[in-house]
């Protein structure tokens, strides 16, 4: 559910606001925008999802002011991050730490992929949120590549070495480390 409003949340920017022409005009314009001048985005235009599970919430942007200019844009990247720890905070809390998994350090590691993991920016503020590396693999619809290697396999044209070899993995991921003073930051500018 977390990736379907995040890419509507994104189509809303570019088609009904019309603020971008496309979904990769996003991270150079967000990266132009100092702060988001308090100004807020809930994404839940069809409802509110996990972990809520509320089909009766609807979409705000709160905060706008006359000075409010393509601040949204920076707003729907973090509500996309805030949407993530949502669901992270509530599956810690059901799973009590189990499952996680950590770095050599111990710390809890967020695996990303799709579309919008592209977006560097996206990627640091969903760091910087949850306090944590968030790591992107080399090839981001990992999703379709674990489809395709299923299907490959099953029929015989690739065998487990051929998916599973350390050949296979020569790609490395891109690991993005939380700026903790930027988030400490941040979370101050954050309305309780």
């Amino acid at each position: 559910m977390i990736r379907w409003v995040a890419g509507a949340a994104v189509q809303w920017l570019k088609e009904s606001l019309g603020i971008v022409q496309s979904a990769s005009e996003i991270e150079e314009l967000a990266g132009k925008i100092e702060n988001t001048g308090r100004v807020y985005f809930v994404p839940a235009s069809n409802g509110l999802f996990a972990p809520w599970w509320r089909d009766d919430a609807r979409g705000i942007c709160i905060g706008i002011t006359r000075f409010t200019n393509k601040s949204p844009i920076t707003s729907v990247l973090e509500s996309m991050c805030f949407q993530v720890k949502d669901v992270l905070d509530s599956m810690h809390k059901d799973a009590g730490g189990k499952g996680e998994v950590k770095n050599e350090n111990g710390d809890f590691v967020l695996r990303v992929d799709g579309g919008a993991t592209i977006n560097n920016l996206l990627m640091q503020i969903q760091a910087d949120l949850l306090g944590c590396p968030v790591v992107r693999p080399a090839s981001i619809e990992t999703t379709a590549l674990g489809a395709a290697y299923a299907s490959w396999l099953a029929v015989g044209v690739w065998t487990e070495q051929d998916v599973f070899s350390d050949e296979a993995k020569q790609e490395k991921p891109t690991t993005v480390q939380p700026n903790l003073d930027g988030a400490k930051e941040e979370k101050s500018n954050v309305l309780v």
